[in-house]
């Protein structure tokens, strides 16, 4: 009996640590099959769209630059083009390279241009992305861009400017404890201390002057601020390069008598409504490269900027011209009478356009061709250019280099002609070789072809609203065109009327606006309040439309109301009314 219960003991204690055992196999077994299968699983995904390797290049630092882009397998760098890129397209690329927010959209005239391949247009970003793949595009290496396109982004993370390249930070001599106080100043890229883009130095930091009422009283007083004797020009338009930071003056109005520049009123430390494309420069008559001294009235001199960089030849004895008065040029005297040889030396022609009646505009003066400033460039010059080159009506007077920088010396500015004259010179301008700009401000004019002629009568077109009726919520119209079919777009919205902004405004935009008017194709998306600037709100700001949409309510913009525009981008269209 004792042996049977022995037994019967040793059967019970076997039997857990068999289940024990089992258990634990049947565990490891799981585990494996559970690892394989992730394994298995891991090689049979969707491969994911490869990486674009971006980089900033040409900067003061890695977080400012020409936009390149590779793919993510390696291969070579090439650029992107600048159609629909704004500042959604460039946070990612900001966020992309760890560098923060982007802080202004750059053009090839800070960075250079590129060379070798352009490897994506029309980047459609909505700003969530974290890697430039995941935006739409035309397509890798699909384009129909000119590296003067080229696009360049300026992050806010950029903090460290590092030397032996480009334009050197020339900043105000210390007096006493004045030049670290708020309201110091400094000029930057230019190419010594008395010339460049003005920075205004307040709490701690550096930001930038906007160029809005910017003249020469502004000028002498950052010059006799920073001891550089008188102003020789006032420059616009960011002429020395984007800035940085805030934009911390706007509106400024001297007297000419001030002491410091942040003493001329304002409209106070921040306050502004503009971009870094609207900086605002000088030189000071110590600076190096403006000799001899100008004379003591200044708002005559102006500057030759040289070939190959931001060097000047002044012109101190040149007088605007008007009436068919043009003066010739020379170092030692000038002549107010042409004579008809003289006048038979004139020759314009249009360049890098698609036609013999679209290009950028240049000019021919004593042998030498050079190209014409856009600053008061418009509709009624660029008539009198189309008639010269015996062309059609104009439809576009395009500034900012729209086709491309030209080359050798910048013969006009500020042209102002009447409509009627013959031949470009003989309008209003500041006198032969006389100007204060840079290629990036080259003119141009689109003319219809010598066969059609679009005529019209100015009005206010407003083909949403009949009868005295209140429009209908995201009406539309188009006002100060020649035509019902051109205009400054303007939106109804809860009571009134309001414009649209021209940041990313481009041709998908204006048919849509087309479209909606029952006006036919769109011919040109027109920016910068080329009909003129309108009132009231500024309604839309980043339209990003396909061209099908009903109305511009359908096409993809930034919140209502939300803009960083003033009505000198309203946007405008001419549609072909067919």
């Amino acid at each position: 009996m004792r042996g049977r219960r022995e037994g019967v003991l040793v059967r019970r204690c076997w039997r857990p640590a068999v289940w024990l055992l089992l258990s634990l196999l049947v565990s490891v077994l799981l585990v494996a099959m559970s690892v394989l299968l992730r394994h298995d699983a891991h090689h049979t995904q969707t491969p994911a769209v490869p990486r674009y390797e971006v980089q900033l290049v040409n900067g003061q630092g890695r977080c400012e630059g020409r936009v390149e882009v590779r793919s993510g397998g390696g291969g070579a760098w090439g650029t992107v083009c600048d159609d629909d890129w704004d500042m959604v397209d460039a946070n990612v690329v900001c966020r992309q390279l760890d560098c923060g927010l982007a802080m202004a959209v750059g053009t090839s005239s800070q960075f250079g241009q590129g060379s070798g391949a352009i490897w994506l247009d029309n980047v459609d970003c909505t700003g969530g992305e974290t890697d430039l793949s995941q935006c739409g595009s035309l397509g890798w290496a699909v384009h129909n861009c000119y590296h003067y396109e080229d696009v360049a982004v300026f992050c806010r993370g950029n903090q460290v400017i590092l030397q032996g390249r480009g334009p050197q930070r020339h900043t105000t001599p210390a007096t006493g404890v004045l030049a670290l106080r708020d309201g110091a100043i400094q000029l930057v890229g230019g190419r010594d201390r008395c010339q460049g883009r003005v920075e205004v130095f307040y709490r701690g930091s550096w930001g930038t002057v906007c160029d809005d009422d910017w003249g020469l009283r502004n000028a002498e007083v950052v010059c006799r601020q920073i001891q550089c004797g008188r102003a020789v020009s006032a420059l616009r338009n960011s002429y020395f390069g984007y800035g940085r930071g805030e934009i911390l003056l706007d509106n400024v109005n001297c007297t000419g008598n001030e002491l410091m520049l942040s003493r001329c009123y304002s409209l106070g430390w921040g306050t502004n409504n503009c971009g870094h494309h609207e900086d605002a420069s000088v030189i000071c008559a110590s600076s190096g490269l403006t000799t001899p001294p100008p004379p003591a009235n200044t708002e005559s001199m102006n500057v030759w900027p040289l070939e190959g960089g931001r060097g000047f030849f002044p012109f101190t004895n040149l007088t605007p011209v008007a009436n068919g008065t043009l003066p010739v040029t020379q170092t030692t005297e000038t002549t107010t009478t042409t004579t008809q040889a003289q006048r038979a030396q004139r020759r314009i022609r249009v360049v890098n356009g698609n036609s013999s009646c679209a290009g950028r505009v240049e000019v021919s003066y004593a042998t030498i061709w050079g190209t014409v400033c856009d600053d008061d460039w418009d509709m009624t010059n660029a008539r009198v250019v189309c008639r010269q080159l015996g062309c059609g009506t104009a439809i576009a007077a395009k500034g900012l280099a729209f086709y491309g920088y030209g080359e050798g010396p910048i013969l006009m500015d500020n042209v102002d002609c009447l409509g009627t004259e013959l031949d470009l010179g003989t309008c209003f301008h500041l006198g032969w070789g006389q100007h204060n700009c840079g290629h990036h401000e080259d003119a141009g004019v689109i003319c219809a072809p010598p066969s059609l002629s679009i005529t019209g009568r100015e009005f206010v077109a407003n083909r949403s609203v009949s009868n005295g009726q209140t429009p209908n919520e995201g009406a539309v119209r188009l006002v100060a065109g020649l035509h019902q079919c051109e205009g400054r777009v303007e939106m109804f919205s809860g009571s009134e009327w309001g414009t649209v902004c021209d940041d990313a405004w481009d041709i998908p935009d204006a048919q849509v606006v087309c479209n909606q008017l029952g006006c036919g194709e769109a011919v040109v998306a027109r920016p910068e309040a080329f009909f003129g600037p309108g009132a009231g709100p500024i309604l839309l700001d980043n339209l990003k439309c396909r061209g099908d949409e009903a109305s511009l309510q359908g096409c993809s913009h930034i919140a209502w109301d939300v803009h960083n525009c003033d009505h000198s981008e309203d946007a405008g269209v001419t549609c072909s009314m067919s």
